[in-house]
């Protein structure tokens, strides 16, 4: 923390430095206003005590700067006349507080603490505010029901900090993009983000991916490879099913956050790593311990902050936000033009347990895209395992199916004539187009005989 003292008397400088000669805090000194301008203009100053009459330029005009290119930075005044009506009109100047020569220790010190409590929060709640605003802008979870809040809260406030993650859930709810999130939100958000999912990786293999290894420490060692985890230096490292890893790894990983630093495969040599851990797993830790399984040192230093995230069926709320977010997206990606669920449609998806949860909603809509012809979905176009449904929306399918196939053929042995595929199926020619167009079916233009 760096304090600016604005004070043109050399006694009155010596006399501040005494009485802050073992606080943790830095001064700086300016001899006059104009040289304390520069100093701040300068950077690095975080609050500013100024006297109030100084040589060319006063104190007030000083106060007046720092409030055009900081107005974060708390300004106290120091002045030999005091009065209540100079107090009020210094701050009501935008000075944060006001101190009357002279003053002992214990007042001055008094006033840069508060200065610096001050400070501290006006940065935090910027921090804070820039999270929220980079979030609420790039932020790639969707919903907004009690239970994904609750995680995002949480994501927020620990996303700060470099403490070890474990994000629980099932298969498909998106554990890697809440670490992705945290990751995004942190102060490390511009260094790699490296995810490695552990459950795919034998034993050897994940290891050596892991901390590296050099040329010739094993059969097809061919070269030196860093590892994942220095690949992820002064970034995140994503252990995804980390539940999955064996008793040795989990040796090599707890040396690694007890020590900072890993030995790769081959070498005699440790290399320091500084690395944000984040896990993610679908099995219970807890419980994995209590069998043998899982170290239990490992554990609570992976485990510091765990975070929950809810299964689909426990959201369902979210559901509409999440259909039409991947049907906007595959829509897009497939240049297809379908503008919403009806709600029958949306009534059915909100009804389906999604086992697999939001991967399994995400590719259920991008099928649907694939495959429907129309701009809106309606309900037989969402084809939903575990057994039938109502006998009337089974029979709405059925019928669907059928009109769209027929009315397909009909058109083809008529040359998409309207007028002449609508007499050969026996039919009025409006309702014919009726049904066409409830089934966004296209033919040429009607022709005359």
């Amino acid at each position: 923390m760096k304090i600016l003292i604005a004070e043109d008397d050399a006694d009155a400088q010596e006399l501040i430095k005494a009485y802050c000669k073992n606080e943790s805090f830095q001064l700086v000194f300016a001899s006059d206003g104009e040289e304390a301008i520069e100093i701040i203009r300068q950077g690095g100053i975080n609050i500013v005590i100024t006297d109030i009459r100084m040589p060319s330029i006063s104190g007030e005009v000083v106060l007046d700067e720092v409030r055009r290119l900081n107005p974060e930075i708390p300004v106290i005044i120091m002045t030999s006349y005091s009065s209540i009506e100079d107090a009020v009109r210094f701050l009501r100047a935008g000075a944060y507080d006001y101190i009357a020569k002279p003053f002992t220790k214990e007042a001055l010190i008094h006033r840069i603490q508060k200065a610096i409590e001050r400070f501290t929060m006006s940065r935090e709640i910027e921090r804070l505010r820039t999270s929220l605003t980079r979030y609420s802008k790039e932020s790639k979870v969707v919903g907004n029901s009690d239970t994904i809040s609750k995680v995002l809260e949480k994501v927020q406030a620990i996303a700060l900090t470099d403490a070890s993650v474990v994000i629980y859930g099932e298969s498909g709810t998106g554990k890697e993009l809440i670490a992705r999130e945290i990751h995004r939100m942190s102060r490390r958000a511009n260094k790699p983000f490296v995810p490695v999912n552990c459950g795919a990786l034998p034993e050897n293999l994940l290891e050596s991916e892991l901390f590296g290894y050099k040329k010739g420490a094993f059969t097809d060692a061919s070269a030196d490879t860093a590892g994942l985890v220095l690949e992820a230096n002064t970034g995140s490292l994503f252990l995804d099913e980390i539940g999955d890893i064996s008793l040795k790894v989990q040796v090599k990983l707890l040396r690694f956050l007890q020590e900072k630093e890993i030995k790769p495969l081959g070498s005699s040599k440790r290399v320091k790593a500084d690395v944000r851990i984040i896990s993610a797993t679908n099995r219970d830790l807890q419980s994995a311990v209590s069998e043998g399984v899982f170290r239990e040192d490992l554990y609570y230093r992976l485990n510091i902050v765990p975070i929950v995230i809810p299964p689909l069926r426990d959201r369902k709320e979210d559901i509409p936000l999440l259909a039409n977010h991947f049907l906007k997206r595959f829509s897009r990606e497939f240049n297809k033009e379908i503008k919403e669920f009806s709600p029958l449609a949306m009534q059915k998806m909100v009804g389906y347990q999604w086992p697999g949860n939001i991967r399994e909603l995400e590719n259920k809509i991008q099928q649907i895209v694939v495959m429907v012809t129309r701009d809106i979905v309606q309900p037989e176009d969402v084809d939903l395992p575990g057994g039938m449904s109502t006998f009337k929306e089974e029979k709405r399918k059925l019928i669907a199916t059928f009109e769209r196939s027929y009315l397909a053929n009909i058109l083809t042995l008529n040359d998409g004539n309207i007028t002449r595929a609508s007499k050969a199926a026996g039919m009025d020619r409006k309702n014919f187009w009726q049904l066409m167009k409830k089934h966004q079916i296209s033919a040429e233009q009607d022709q005359t005989d």
